[in-house]
Formats: structure tokens, C-alpha cells, sequence
């Protein structure tokens, strides 16, 4: 991974939820996928405003800064782990 991502990531969601996100699979976090898409949306959008980046990430439940964290580490892998839980969610009906 980039060193530069890395630690805009930790400045934005904190140590612990960043190395959380190192270990953690979105498949192990009780996360709604349309919530974290929705989260990952309203962060870029505020691309260059770190202070109402923080803010979005502060009102975020554990989990799914977790799960944002991991999108924006790697979104091609988090999209298609994304995918499965919708996929799953929809067979338990």
C-alpha cells in the first residue's frame, strides 16, 4: 500500500480504527453495504475539507468506519466484498 494513503487514513479515522482495518475483513463487520457506499460517497465529495471528513467518520458506529476505512484503503477489493454481504443479505431474506 502507499505510505502517503496510509497515513492520510490515520490522521482521517484514527490508529485503532486504521489498524482495525488492516486486520479485519468486511465480512468479519456487522456493517450495512449501502451505508458504507453511502459514507465512501460523502468523503470524497469533501475531498480538501479534512475537518468535515472527520466529522462524517466521527458519526459513524465502529464497524462501519471500520469498513470505510478498508474501502478507502483498497476500493476494488471493497466493492466486490460489498457485493457478496448484498448478495448474502438478500438470501436470508
Amino acid at each position: 500500500m502507499n505510505e502517503s494513503i496510509d497515513s492520510e487514513l490515520t490522521a482521517l479515522f484514527g490508529r485503532w480504527t486504521f489498524a482495525t482495518a488492516q486486520v479485519k475483513r468486511l465480512d468479519d463487520l456487522n456493517v450495512d453495504p449501502d451505508a458504507v457506499k453511502a459514507a465512501a460517497r460523502l468523503i470524497v465529495e469533501e475531498r480538501g475539507h479534512p475537518e468535515r471528513q472527520r466529522e462524517i467518520v466521527d458519526a459513524l458506529d465502529d464497524d462501519t468506519a471500520v469498513a470505510l476505512c478498508i474501502w478507502l484503503r483498497d476500493p476494488q477489493n471493497a466493492s466486490g466484498l460489498i457485493k457478496q454481504a448484498r448478495a448474502k443479505a438478500r438470501k436470508r431474506g
